[in-house]
Parts: structure tokens; sequence; C-alpha cells
């Protein structure tokens, strides 16, 4: 069966990206959570999707300096047990790619240490702290997130064996026949984003795709439940 992933949690009656909203995943029966990650100033990796929040770059901050909703992902991953993880690292022109890599990897061994069975997918936009993760670590599972529409010219998929990725993660409307032919073609994981509607939901499982990452958890299930496989 196709996989359900909460974007961001389950946000309903939560602000996004926070512990109660990854709760609220877990209680909806999610097969997984998406998150975002920003690398503070003291090498904690902050959940939130942006930047900035409440006029603090979290880039530039201590992690205690932030609000008090913003976990970490110790934090998280303290909350959600062996749930899958797709950790989404955001970087900008001030990211330490590097340090964020490094951090990204060291996080990944602690947990094998801790339990083998839970499975965290690192993704970004950023191919660069990609490259740095993969050139660290052989082992770590990463999916390419993309949203350009000209991904046959841009390489992406050549991009994507080169570095020995697992997964790429297209928006929706890139997904066609002839995307999923080459992806298959290359044994990746096709996980898309963020798909709210069933129609086009019902349309990308008639099409192989093998998560949908969504803010209507519920409503998304429906539709992988009730479909004819």
């Amino acid at each position: 069966m196709i996989e359900v992933c909460a974007h961001r949690g389950v946000c309903c009656d939560s602000k996004e990206n926070t512990l109660d909203a990854f709760r609220a995943a877990m209680t909806q029966k999610a097969d997984s959570i998406e998150l975002d990650v920003w690398l503070t100033t003291d090498n904690q990796l902050a959940v939130h999707h942006d930047k900035v929040c409440q006029g603090i770059d979290i880039e530039s901050a201590y992690f205690a300096n932030l609000p008090d909703f913003i976990p970490n992902l110790n934090d998280v991953l303290s909350t959600c047990g062996t749930m899958p993880l797709n950790v989404e690292l955001k970087t900008s022109p001030e990211t330490q790619i590097e340090r964020l890599a490094v951090k990204a990897i060291e996080i990944n061994s602690e947990l094998s240490l801790i339990d083998p069975n839970i499975k965290i997918l690192i993704s970004s936009f950023d191919i660069n702290v990609l490259q740095s993760i993969r050139r660290l670590s052989q082992e770590i599972r990463i999916g390419y997130l993309t949203g350009k529409k000209n991904w046959v010219a841009s390489g992406l998929f050549k991009t994507i064996a080169e570095n020995n990725f697992q997964a790429v993660h297209p928006h929706y409307p890139l997904v066609t026949k002839e995307f999923m032919h080459v992806a298959k073609d290359n044994d990746l994981e096709v996980n898309v984003w963020t798909v709210n509607d069933q129609e086009i939901a019902n349309t990308l499982i008639n099409l192989g795709v093998d998560s949908l990452i969504t803010d209507d958890v519920q409503g998304i299930r429906t539709v992988t439940e009730t479909y004819q496989y």
C-alpha cells in the first residue's frame, strides 16, 4: 500500500512542526512524518520551516533562545519512537554546509546504535549538503527534493545516480508516466509533495508513487485504503 506521510505533522489543532503536531500524526496513523530542521549556532537541529521565527534568525541563535514551541530533533525522536521520519535539511546562503552534513550523519549514527529499525530519510533541495553527506557516508538514506519543471534538461536523474541517492521527492505536478519510468529504472523511491486533493492522490497512486506527503492524513488515507491495488 502507498504510504501516507504527515507534512510537518498534523496541524489542525497544533502549530506545524511541533511535538503536538507529530503526536497528532501518530494518532491519525500516518505511516511517516516529514519535518524541517535548521542547524543552530550551538549545533542543535531546530525543527521549524522558516529561517526566522518571531524575529529570531534560527541559524544565528542558540537553541535555548528560540521560542518554546520549537523542538529540537532529539525531542522529536524521543516523542515519535520508531515512527519513520523524513528530515528535510533547510539551508540558506549563510549555512555551514559541512557542519550541517556532519550533524545529520551523527544523528543517523546515534539512532542506528539505539535502534537499527528506526528509519530516517534525509532530504533537501540543496544538492550541496546532500553531496556532502554522501561523501561522508554511504549508509545514510537520502532523498533529493525538486520542484523543477525542466527535470530532463536539468539532469535530475543523472545527479541522483551519480550521488547514489535512494529517493526523489518531486512536487506532484512533475509526476508523469515518463517521470515514473525513469525513476523506477533508477530503482528510486518516489515520495511526492504536497498532495491534499483526493483525485490527484488517486492519479499518483495509478502512476506508481511510493509515498504521498500530505497535510490531510485522514483524507488521503481514505484514498489509499479504498484504492483497488
